[in-house]
């Protein structure tokens, strides 16, 4: 079984997504499947923050990079 989730990435090159995870994976899982580092970004949900190991749910996620890309 499968969740999908809606990212928005803000302060990014990246354009938004639609993700479809495993039920049960973390946010952690989540941005592993992007291919970011979870030391960049910080995690909203509904505009508060998330846990990097908070169990993910469906919905809308903005990833908010915070650190340089260059």
């Amino acid at each position: 079984m499968t969740i999908t989730i809606d990212i928005e990435l803000i302060n990014s090159d990246m354009a938004g997504k639609k993700l479809e995870v495993p039920n049960g994976s973390t946010y952690e899982n989540v941005l592993d499947f992007l291919g970011i580092n979870q030391e960049t970004v910080l995690l909203l949900k509904d505009k508060k923050a998330v846990p990097i190991d908070g169990i993910a749910v469906p919905g809308n996620l903005t990833i908010m990079c915070i650190a340089s890309q260059g």
